[in-house]
């Protein structure tokens, strides 16, 4: 029996568990690297393409019961995206307080 068998794809639900891009998956002759529409050197498109990719990898030391907190949140998996996430609110958070004391602050300040 010669059953036809289904492409296998690899669907990542969960950003974080992806494989990091290094740029080596474009190290192929037939590629192209452009910039603005205009081509460019391989090098010149790689550093590009590193810089562009929004997020950098660091180590760092979280308290175990904080890291906990977020996995069992996240229900195991995407635990990082999750911490990522709440990291963004505070930044974004404490932006916009800054802007709402600088208005105050002129309002207090201004003459009557």
């Amino acid at each position: 029996m010669n059953a036809k068998r289904k492409p296998t794809v690899t669907v990542w639900k969960d950003e974080d568990e992806a494989p990091e891009l290094t740029g080596v998956e474009f190290d192929h002759p037939q590629g192209r690297w452009k910039h603005g529409g205009e081509p460019i050197e391989e090098v010149q498109g790689k550093a590009a393409f590193r810089e562009a990719l929004k997020k950098k990898q660091v180590n760092m030391l979280i308290d175990a019961d904080v890291l906990e907190f977020y996995r069992r949140k996240a229900g195991g998996r995407g635990y990082q995206t999750l911490i990522n996430r709440t990291l963004r609110e505070s930044m974004e958070r404490n932006a916009l307080l800054d802007a709402v004391r600088q208005v105050v602050r002129e309002e207090l300040h201004r003459p009557s």
